[in-house]
């Protein structure tokens, strides 16, 4: 049967309404969170979906980057690589085989705050999938010759990653908004970091990410709690129950340092490339700061996702100046960074970063017309399911919620809290955080002659 031509111009609409229907399943009546305590006190949020015989889980723990002892930037790095390396009951190819064979996916990654276990596998195979993945947690292999090849290839990777002038430039930002707190620490750690690691550092980092108390597991898939509960009783009853000895993230001390002009608050990495990187960055918002909504819709009209921010907009598509250009920031315990990002040929540098910091600061003085306003609320609003349209998604989505305390009906308020910013909130907010004297500037590239 042929489609009619206006059916044919529908299409592409009716599959992404039915991707939306798709993704908003699971939050139906029957469907929302269940949350409740599992072994030794850990946090487990549970979102049934029997769709597909299948499960997704997501387990954070304290652990990340940010609690990288003083000395030691890249301890969560490894933590996270040597928990990939399998049980001491089975050799590490052996236990990978054993995942392989049984279609399961087990993988930790490290995070800013976190420690991050993946697990994706299908329901028949759930009991097999929570036993080896309480081998990794109380018996997890750590041999010298698996810890030495992990601190070798990790310190590969991050002399390869400072090829990029990009790379350059965040770590260098970083240092200058973090100075003296864990934030500043680099995500993949330092040679110098790396070489002060012992084996018996990444035992200790181990043992104290796996305390219940701040444990959170998010799980998604056709699983019920009755069975769900069972399988962790049988597997993780052993968890501590006592607090991590990680302690919380402390507080952001801003500004970090005292500035005595502003020049003092830019500065260049010569790089031999065709193109300067350039980076602009301040203090943020925390994760439960009170205006994280309207900074959400504040920075989606600055240089959020989509062609219509006003800086993809003036810079790329008004003067050509660059392929790409972005704002994001990043809501963690504390504060985290507020960045705006784009690349630019080397002579252009200058004229670009002019039109970046105007731009910064016409939003600081004059906000945001209604008209921008109503779009960026319609395509947040209308794109977020499209954020939960997988278990996976969700899994991830609920670890994030239950880590940080954002409550059981934050998917569904999301988007009546997005639709309730005004245009004062967002100027409001813009003067309180867009304040270019409290801003820093790396660029990377060859300096204009």
């Amino acid at each position: 049967m042929r489609l009619s031509p206006l059916l044919l111009r529908l299409r592409p609409v009716l599959l992404v309404a039915l991707l939306i229907l798709a993704a908003l399943r699971p939050l139906q009546a029957g469907q929302s969170s269940q949350y409740f305590s599992g072994p030794g006190g850990m946090s487990v949020y549970l979102l049934e979906n029997h769709a597909n015989p299948m499960v997704e889980m997501r387990l954070l723990s304290r652990g990340g980057a940010a609690h990288d002892p003083p000395g030691k930037a890249g301890l969560a790095a490894i933590s996270a690589w040597m928990f990939n390396e399998g049980s001491t009951e089975l050799t590490s190819s052996a236990f990978h085989e054993r995942l392989d064979f049984h279609g399961i996916h087990l993988g930790a990654t490290a995070n800013v705050e976190t420690l991050q276990v993946n697990l994706t596998t299908r329901t028949e195979h759930l009991d097999e999938a929570l036993a080896r993945l309480a081998d990794l947690i109380f018996r997890p292999r750590m041999e010298e010759k698996d810890w030495q090849r992990a601190v070798l290839e990790q310190k590969a990777s991050i002399i390869k990653a400072r090829e990029q002038p990009q790379t350059q430039a965040s770590l260098r930002m970083y240092q200058l908004l973090f100075p003296d707190h864990p934030y500043g620490s680099p995500l993949s750690g330092t040679i110098e970091g790396l070489s002060n690691i012992t084996l018996e550092d990444v035992r200790e980092r181990h043992v104290a990410m796996m305390h219940a108390p701040h444990l959170i597991l998010a799980v998604a898939g056709a699983i019920s709690r009755a069975q769900l509960e069972s399988l962790l009783r049988q597997h993780l009853a052993a968890l501590d129950p006592t607090p991590s000895p990680l302690a919380a993230i402390p507080p952001v001390a801003w500004p970090p340092q005292q500035q005595s002009s502003s020049s003092s608050r830019q500065e260049h990495i010569e790089f031999a490339v065709p193109q300067t990187t350039l980076m602009l960055a301040t203090l943020g918002i925390s994760r439960h700061d009170p205006d994280y909504y309207p900074f959400y819709v504040l920075n989606q009209i600055l240089g959020g996702a989509g062609l219509s921010s006003r800086l993809n907009r003036e810079i790329r598509e008004k003067r050509g100046l660059t392929y790409g250009v972005y704002s994001r920031f990043s809501p963690l315990s504390q504060p985290g960074a507020f960045i705006v990002v784009m690349k630019t040929k080397n002579a252009s540098s200058n004229e670009a970063l002019q039109l970046l910091r105007q731009e910064l600061q016409k939003m600081a003085d004059s906000g945001v017309s209604a008209e921008e306003l109503q779009e960026a609320i319609e395509y947040l609003t209308g794109s977020f399911p499209l954020h939960l349209d997988g278990l996976g998604k969700l899994a991830a989505t609920w670890a994030t919620i239950g880590y940080f305390q954002l409550g059981e009906d934050y998917l569904q308020r999301w988007p009546e809290r997005i639709r309730q910013v005004t245009e004062a909130d967002i100027l409001r907010v813009a003067k309180r955080i867009l304040d270019l004297s409290q801003f820093y500037t790396v660029t990377v590239g060859k300096a204009p002659s």
